[in-house]
């Protein structure tokens, strides 16, 4: 499996790509600069299947319809996040996403050659998921290296946050992480060092 990140837009908001066959890629998190992702793919000779929404921050999201009417493509997004699908985000406009499938947590997805396991990790958002495809995680807004989530936006929810923390701190420690915004790591590495998470 092939992965590339892409950082876009004042938050450094990371995208990515995931494939084992070209022809069938798919997106996570689309947000700033939906143009600019497309060259990216484009450039990979990367064809996009479908578009994977964590969480419904505009940041992750703003440039999901477009992107989903560029690749002609299908969008799965967190159902109880549609509220935040406002079509505004910090002062931006931007086209209101239509999801062709809505998730909740406990799907199974088959894209592409790709077995996706949809995890329910509320707390940043009510409607918050994570992608896991074999040992590789993306937790969106909800794990990074060396901090968590923000819990004082918006429909933020401290006790719910910490319950999704533990359950991802069940996966392998060698389980590769990686987070809506900053570096990669692992779960062993956040599990020993990450200083939000010590006795969880």
């Amino acid at each position: 499996m092939e992965i590339r990140n892409a950082t876009f837009g004042p938050f450094s908001t990371n995208c990515y790509l995931v494939w084992e066959d070209p022809a069938h890629a798919v997106l996570i998190d689309a947000g700033y600069l939906p143009e600019a992702i497309a060259a990216k793919a484009r450039g990979l000779a990367l064809t996009v299947d479908a578009i994977l929404v964590t969480h419904g921050h505009g940041d992750h999201m703003l440039g999901a319809e477009v992107l989903r009417e560029m690749f002609a493509c299908a969008l799965y997004y967190p159902e109880a996040d549609l509220p935040y699908a406002t079509g505004e985000f910090l002062g931006e406009t931007y086209p209101v996403p239509h999801p062709q499938h809505l998730l909740r947590g406990g799907e199974k997805l088959e894209l592409g050659g790709l077995t996706i396991d949809v995890l329910r990790v509320p707390g940043h958002t009510p409607g918050h998921v994570a992608f896991r495809i074999g040992d590789d995680l993306f937790p969106g807004d909800c794990l990074f290296y060396d901090s968590i989530g923000r819990t004082d936006l918006e429909g933020g929810d401290r006790e719910s946050l910490y319950r999704s923390l533990g359950e991802l701190l069940a996966l392998p420690d060698e389980t590769r992480v990686y987070p809506g915004h900053g570096p990669r790591t692992t779960i062993g590495r956040e599990r020993w060092e990450n200083p939000f998470l010590a006795g969880l």
